[in-house]
């Protein structure tokens, strides 16, 4: 249970420092198409950061430091927005450099091999026939006497 309770602490707070953050765009008038950099696009996110540091430090109720580390995630958020243009709410689908670009792997060039198609003498239907019999062949119950010794030398 106590994990529901932060998680909701913690999303109560994004919502709150959300819906603050707005009050003070509107209140600043800050104008979201206007190309370039503004000072006054920084004062949302650094509200919510010291709104959130602030009150994780100075309150003693767990409850009411998790609501105050939920606006300053709320503050997080707003300042990726501004920085780097790019909302994290809407996830990451390649708007920032290296983040949420497809995944690619390096694949060496195959040539191409001719295949191997051996050139075999064709094979007769007939039964087989044996070319030669082996005539010094090992047959148990011989004398082994009558072979011949191998010299071999090793070096």
């Amino acid at each position: 249970m106590g994990e529901l309770r932060s998680l909701a602490m913690i999303s109560g707070g994004m919502v709150l420092g959300s819906m603050g953050g707005k009050a003070i765009d509107n209140m600043l008038k800050v104008d979201e198409t206007t190309p370039g950099f503004q000072a006054k696009k920084l004062v949302r996110p650094m509200a919510l950061l010291g709104a959130g540091v602030l009150g994780s430090l100075k309150l003693k109720n767990p409850d009411v430091k998790m609501v105050s580390a939920g606006v300053g995630a709320a503050g997080v958020v707003s300042t990726v927005k501004v920085v780097l243009k790019k909302d994290l709410l809407a996830g990451l689908d390649g708007g920032v450099a290296g983040l949420g670009e497809a995944m690619s792997v390096y694949h060496e060039p195959v040539r191409t091999i001719a295949p191997y198609e051996p050139n075999l003498p064709a094979l007769s239907s007939g039964s087989y026939t044996p070319i030669e019999e082996l005539s010094n062949a090992y047959v148990s119950g011989e004398e082994v006497s009558a072979y011949q010794d191998a010299e071999f030398e090793i070096i």
